[in-house]
């Protein structure tokens, strides 16, 4: 019983601690109230896609896989560089059919994301691990954009022997500026089945575990 009257005391006094350590022009939200990011594909840096140029019958450019640069840009014949990070397949699409105008007649375009099984990155974004885990890093979201919590831990290699599990914390960027940040009990999750602690999360989240205080 003193055992767990101290657990709890240094557990509220932890909670404590971290409400005066959230960075400035953050606010500190329950798991469940953290408002949701949204998750389009897009081309991005080191996105890879499978391009092929059709005009008049004859190919104008075999299929051939091109890479989102550093830069944001992807180089093709003619055309030289395209800048198109941040753009939907759709509308890349559009913008080489376009420039493959000045070249050709009714130039056909077709563009495909190359799958992350392929050896693609996600058009759908990705989340930083960090903090006391297996592996450091970046994780990628899948197509179906169920990337929770739990599941990115796990592809991080797992929460470390000396990590702080009831004070995992997610941090998100919105495009106006503001940041949220929940604290999540990782051990309610697993040990009563709170699933709802199990946040799903979005392009450019923070994952960080803690080292426990004790």
């Amino acid at each position: 019983m003193r055992r767990l009257m101290l657990l709890l005391l240094g557990s509220l006094c932890f909670l404590g601690c971290e409400m005066f350590s959230v960075p400035e022009g953050t606010e500190l939200v329950p798991p469940q109230a953290m408002k949701p990011g949204v998750i389009v594909p897009q081309l991005r840096v080191g996105v890879k896609v499978r391009i092929s140029i059709v005009a008049s019958g004859e190919p104008v450019m075999e299929e051939a896989v091109k890479e989102v640069s550093a830069s944001g840009d992807i180089v093709l014949p003619y055309i030289q560089q395209v800048h198109c990070a941040g753009m939907t397949i759709e509308q890349f699409q559009e913008e080489l059919t376009k420039r493959y105008k000045e070249f050709y007649v009714e130039p056909l375009v077709s563009a495909y994301y190359v799958p992350m099984g392929e050896g693609g990155s996600s058009p759908y974004g990705s989340v930083l691990v960090t903090g006391c885990v297996g592996q450091k890093g970046v994780v990628s979201i899948p197509p179906t954009c169920d990337l929770t919590v739990m599941q990115a831990l796990q592809l991080s290699g797992g929460m470390g022997q000396w990590a702080d599990t009831r004070a995992v914390r997610v941090t998100r960027s919105f495009t106006d500026g503001t940041k949220q940040q929940a604290i999540i009990d990782t051990e309610r999750i697993g040990r009563y089945g709170d699933a709802e602690l199990n946040i799903i999360l979005m392009p450019g989240d923070v994952l960080d575990v803690p080292e426990s205080n004790f």
